[in-house]
């Protein structure tokens, strides 16, 4: 039998070390992309769970932020003031995203107006706003008599305006939408395919107050 030369092992091995390493990397890409998504549905859960909360009125919900907010817990009621401002949801999905996200930033927006991140950042998008004018129904009753259906995210005015003077608990609703941008391990993959790896998920909640 005919031996190769070590020279022709070492040819053959470069020829084959890029297709090897490419399914290494997509192998590990799948697993990654699985975890993220779950990532990213829990950080909008948890979002929406500490943005609908009933928090004990001496916490002060939309003030300076001091304390501590429900965080990474599914908690019934966050502590701390600030806990309901946009700046401490923010956090909250700061806080599950860990190492996946080397940034985020944060953003009034529907979910179909929420904007794509670049690749490895997170977007964070709540609606309804923090700030802003309240509804114009006197009840739940009467926003889904003018609506013709039951009152959507900010169809209700804003959550401040709300948790001040709760006029509709029961149909104010208030929704987080999380984004990553997914950052391939293959190099070429993030610009030849930036929409699939677009990681989305939406979670809304009631409020409690």
């Amino acid at each position: 039998m005919r031996r190769k030369s070590t020279g022709q092992a070492l040819v053959e091995f470069a020829l084959v070390f890029p297709i090897l390493f490419f399914i290494l990397a997509l192998s590990l890409d799948a697993f990654r992309v699985d975890w993220v998504t779950s990532t990213v549905a829990e950080a909008a859960r948890q979002a929406a769970r500490q943005a609908v909360a009933n928090e004990v009125a001496t916490d002060n919900a939309f003030g300076a932020p001091t304390g501590s907010c429900s965080g990474v817990a599914l908690t019934p009621s966050a502590n701390g003031s600030g806990c309901l401002t946009d700046s401490r949801i923010d956090e909250t999905v700061d806080t599950v995203m860990g190492i996946f996200s080397r940034s985020s930033s944060m953003v009034e927006a529907s979910p179909s107006a929420c904007p794509t991140p670049v690749a490895g950042t997170t977007e964070v998008c709540i609606w309804p706003s923090e700030t802003g004018a309240p509804g114009n129904y006197a009840s739940c009753s009467t926003a889904r008599s003018a609506l013709g259906r039951d009152p959507m995210p900010g169809d209700l005015g804003s959550r401040g305006a709300e948790y001040s003077s709760p006029h509709y608990k029961g149909c104010f609703e208030v929704v987080v939408t999380v984004i990553y941008r997914y950052d391939s391990l293959v190099p070429f993959l993030g610009s030849a395919a930036p929409n699939l790896l677009r990681i989305a998920s939406s979670t809304t909640m009631l409020a409690e107050y």
